[in-house]
């Protein structure tokens, strides 16, 4: 496509899968805790939002729980993120990612998410949630990355967890 003309749907296709496979590597690296290829999932300037990350609403609309930090910037993000999982295992599952391609180089997406978390030794569930990524993805240095992540809860169970 032309610069400001609209993306042909083969184009549109290919550019959704990407963004799916990059999300795949963002849950695969997390997880297997490669740090170096994680952070290569993110643009330079990516803007991490987990104030709502650990903050849910009850049916009644109350909202329980604590927000997170807001990071900016691949080197504080990764920083925030292999510092909170230093002594913890972690599988995380996406699911129906939803993504809208706004032009070559810009798209969004929601990402339904859920994780578990547990301690060091594997033997002690310290988390599982399940909630949603609201994305903005940026083709920056010949690549799909993740540009901005909202993380939204629908749940927290934390039955490992102390305080």
């Amino acid at each position: 496509a032309l610069k400001g003309q609209p993306m042909d749907a083969l184009a549109r296709l290919v550019a959704i899968e990407d963004i799916r496979q990059l999300k795949c590597r963002y849950f695969r690296h997390m997880d297997m805790r490669d740090w170096a290829a994680m952070a290569q999932v993110f643009t330079r300037d990516v803007r991490f939002d987990c104030s709502e990350g650990s903050i849910t609403t009850t049916l009644g609309g109350e909202r329980q729980g604590e927000g997170g930090p807001i990071t900016q910037g691949r080197e504080a993000v990764m920083a925030w993120i292999s510092g909170a999982f230093a002594d913890r295992t972690c599988c995380h599952h996406g699911h129906g990612h939803e993504i809208t391609v706004a032009s070559e180089t810009e798209a969004s997406g929601i990402v339904a998410m859920e994780d578990f978390i547990l301690s060091a030794d594997r033997k002690t569930m310290l988390l599982n949630a399940a909630g949603h990524y609201h994305e903005r993805y940026r083709y920056e240095d010949g690549a799909w990355r993740i540009a901005e992540v909202k993380l939204t809860r629908l749940f927290v169970d934390e039955p490992g967890a102390t305080s």
